[in-house]
């Protein structure tokens, strides 16, 4: 029988082989047993997916601690792959309170989480440099003492706009990973060029989002690039939800229901769905 470690040691497995395994991000359990049974090698939670779904805006520390950890659980309890949580800023600014979030992450089932170093605060959006490494720092003593092969992912989320702004991103990413993060992320991270500046400069496995617009690059080629992982972010859930408004809004506005040509069948969503016996 699995075991939630065996989970975890198959997680940190994959991020070790740099081939760009994709990690697509369901909402809900029926979402996460459609992504199970396209076999998928790995799952993670969406805040923004999970905001959407209780009517909530992301990213305005809507989402409790408790919250994101129940979501959690039922999103693992779904699904026999690993699953990586997106737990935001580890909600709270100190490190304490990250690794509190880290020790519930590791009780609530999943295999791996990230942590960012955005504050939320307006007048200072992101950590200073010194607090966000001792924030990483936190996580990955309580980690190691709980659970080692459990996956930490440091995100840096400062825009990238230019060289300098570059250079920082690398310099953040290189902190973290030497007080013990296991992948890097970096969400701004777009361009061709500035994803082999990063590769060629960092040790550990880098986590590249994919699920966004205008993201030309394939998979094929960030897995030759030496990209490990590649997170699709809140991008499923914006395609359902926008999918379901432009629906709504057709029916609405034109007084002809043509939108539900484009619905599947019933039955073609059975070979995911639980049933009796």
């Amino acid at each position: 029988m699995q075991t939630l470690q065996d989970r975890r040691a198959r997680f940190m497995a994959l991020h070790q082989e740099t081939r760009a395994f994709l990690m697509p991000n369901p909402f809900d359990k029926g979402t996460t047993q459609i992504l199970e049974g396209l076999r998928f090698d790995a799952l993670a939670t969406t805040s923004a997916g999970y905001a959407f779904s209780r009517g909530l805006k992301d990213a305005e520390g809507l989402i409790t601690r408790d919250m994101a950890l129940s979501h959690a659980a039922e999103i693992v309890a779904a699904t026999t792959l690993p699953v990586n949580g997106d737990l935001e800023n580890g909600f709270g600014d100190t490190p304490d309170e990250v690794a509190e979030t880290v020790r519930g992450a590791i009780e609530a089932g999943l295999s791996g989480c990230s942590i960012e170093d955005f504050s939320t605060d307006p007048v200072a959006p992101f950590y200073s440099q010194e607090l966000a490494v001792e924030r990483i720092r936190a996580a990955v003593d309580i980690k190691k003492r709980l659970a080692p092969d459990f996956v930490l992912t440091a995100r840096s989320e400062a825009p990238i706009a230019d060289p300098e702004h570059l250079e920082m991103t690398i310099e953040r990413l290189n902190a973290f990973a030497e007080v013990g993060a296991d992948c890097l992320y970096a969400p701004e991270l777009v361009k061709h060029d500035d994803i082999e500046a990063v590769l060629g400069r960092i040790s550990k496995p880098l986590n590249i989002l994919a699920g966004r617009q205008h993201f030309n690059l394939t998979r094929k080629e960030l897995a030759d690039m030496g990209v490990a992982r590649l997170s699709i972010g809140s991008g499923l859930a914006r395609i359902a939800y926008g999918a379901f408004t432009a629906a709504a809004e057709d029916m609405k506005d034109s007084g002809t229901f043509g939108c539900f040509d484009r619905a599947v069948g019933l039955s073609d969503f059975d070979p995911f769905l639980k049933g009796q016996g």
